[in-house]
């Protein structure tokens, strides 16, 4: 009989010997990896293309908006005028934000689930709510940066520019800020939430990606096309199908503005839009913590 013999090697054991930071650290931490992964930080530069070229395109026009009104002062001093208000500028900035939401939702959640790496999740002092709400905020944090940044850059630098000074145009402009502040939230809670439930069910990120796209734009030419079809009596509620306008109908609404959004057209309030919306946001954070519940 072949004698079998094997060698133990001593390893030793090492235990963890830092700073046990516990529940509030490991949420930031995901926080940040959110960030990371999403704008491809310390990834290969391929996986940076997309995020960084949305964020130009939403956040370049305030910068180049400023910069020409800098240089037109001495021309007219109202040159800052001609380059619209703030709640004009989200409608260049809406669509790559709009864009990006379908690009960040899917890189949160997908990867984790699909590459099995929940259980590390796990193992950390969190729970699912934990995990669901720090990715529902990293989705959060990046798309009001998109949407409140160039209103920043603008708010501050055409209060630089003004005759009066920049304290007093500051202050004279002020309620800009709450105003600017409510349309990003909607924003966020009117497209994050639905590319968030999207994310939560879909297991590849193209398939998400396109969902989430074609989803709600088929629904806002679908729901257009009902309402104004009267073909039956309450066809004017296929309006409130409009899923890409109703943040919209919100930001008409804060800036006292005339609302050309589907709902608009159709005669809803904006408070039906802020209801669906609502609506929306509370599902975006209920139905994935039940969801991962299961999965962690």
């Amino acid at each position: 009989m072949t004698e079998r013999t094997g060698v133990l090697y001593d390893l030793g054991y090492v235990p963890h010997d830092g700073a046990r930071l516990g529940r509030t650290a490991a949420i930031r931490a995901m926080v940040s990896d959110g960030v990371r992964r999403v704008m491809g930080i310390r990834r290969k530069a391929r996986r940076k293309v997309f995020p960084w070229l949305m964020f130009g395109i939403a956040v370049i026009p305030a910068v180049v908006f400023v910069g020409l009104a800098f240089f037109l002062q001495d021309f007219s001093p109202d040159a800052r005028e001609v380059f619209g208000s703030h709640a004009n500028y989200y409608d260049l900035a809406g669509p790559p934000t709009f864009i990006f939401v379908a690009l960040a939702a899917p890189e949160l959640l997908i990867p984790d689930r699909v590459q099995g790496v929940l259980a590390v999740y796990s193992s950390r002092p969190i729970s699912s709510r934990d995990y669901v709400l720090a990715r529902l905020g990293t989705l959060g944090v990046l798309v009001t940066a998109f949407t409140l940044l160039p209103q920043l850059i603008m708010y501050v630098g055409f209060a630089a520019l003004d005759p009066d000074g920049f304290l007093p145009a500051l202050a004279g402009n002020w309620p800009e800020l709450w105003r600017m502040t409510a349309t990003s939230a909607a924003l966020f809670a009117g497209w994050g939430s639905i590319g968030f439930l999207v994310s939560v069910f879909a297991n590849q990120m193209t398939a998400a990606r396109a969902l989430f796209l074609g989803g709600l734009v088929a629904s806002d030419g679908l729901a257009e096309a009902l309402a104004q079809s009267g073909a039956f009596e309450l066809a004017r509620y296929g309006a409130l199908g409009a899923l890409v306008d109703h943040p919209f109908h919100i930001r008409d609404w804060i800036y006292g503005l005339s609302s050309t959004t589907v709902p608009a057209i159709s005669d809803f309030a904006p408070s039906v839009s802020l209801v669906i919306i609502l609506g929306f946001a509370l599902l975006a954070a209920a139905i994935p913590i039940r969801r991962y519940r299961r999965l962690m």
